[in-house]
């Protein structure tokens, strides 16, 4: 499977490099605005950071998802599923690469904003005083004790969200794949399932979650995103197993 982690990885490297050049010029930005308290310059650069994380995220899980259906369309490209790989061992390095980027470009950014604001905190006081009030609004107006705790388990819940719309992506392609084979509309099969496929999975998670737990009690919160995390975990298990089991036994690539 590592063989197959880095094919992935190579396929997929341009792309990492041209948002690290991103992060690392907005960075230089950043601490060009801080030398020189340029409030304009530090503003800037921490908005188009904001927009870049933003835009990361949805092209690191999209470029996947494409990667993966150019992989059963292509000749090129199906050739891996001809190699002496199983289908559960070619999905599983594609969803392990795929959460890998997804996990290291979340902590990197979470890191890179921890750094910045670590540094304005540092250079600018009054910024300690506004981190100060924002924390005690969230305790005394919306009745939320935000701690790391809680803040781990938010980007944990986050990173395997995307992580999980991957692994529905690549289901939802092989299904309306293994349906629709020579059908020039699969694709937007596979798009309408994607869609139904999440739906149906967030009534189920509402049904069984949002009605037994209360929001406003800090410890139910926490509860709340650590189910929330385990119902990923398992959706994401379940979608795996059931793309790489048609993979074996129904399409023919």
């Amino acid at each position: 499977m590592l063989k197959l982690m880095k094919y992935e990885f190579r396929k997929q490297a341009l792309s990492k490099l041209v948002i690290l050049s991103i992060i690392a010029f907005l960075e230089v930005m950043f601490v060009i605005g801080v030398l020189l308290e340029n409030e304009n310059t530090m503003a800037t650069s921490m908005g188009f950071l904001g927009v870049l994380t933003i835009g990361a995220m949805f092209f690191l899980a999209f470029e996947s998802i494409i990667t993966y259906s150019n992989d059963l369309k292509q000749k090129c490209s199906y050739m891996l599923f001809l190699t002496p790989n199983s289908s559960y061992s070619i999905v599983g390095a594609k969803v392990v690469s795929a959460a890998i980027q997804v996990f290291v470009s979340g902590i990197a950014f979470v890191a890179i904003y921890a750094i910045n604001g670590t540094i304005l905190v540092a250079k600018f006081a009054s910024i300690a005083e506004v981190k100060d009030l924002i924390l005690e609004f969230f305790r005394a107006v919306i009745k939320i004790d935000v701690d790391m705790s809680a803040i781990l388990l938010v980007v944990a819940v986050i990173l395997l969200f995307w992580i999980n719309t991957i692994t529905v992506a690549f289901f939802s392609i092989t299904l309306s794949t293994t349906f629709l084979a020579e059908k020039k509309f699969k694709g937007v099969v596979s798009f309408i399932l994607f869609f139904f496929i999440n739906y149906v999975y967030g009534k189920i998670t509402d049904l069984v979650l949002n009605d037994r737990v209360n929001l406003m009690v800090h410890r139910e919160t926490n509860i709340y995103l650590f189910l929330n995390i385990l119902f990923l975990l398992c959706f994401t298990i379940i979608t795996y197993v059931g793309t790489a089991w048609m993979l074996e036994k129904k399409v023919s690539v």
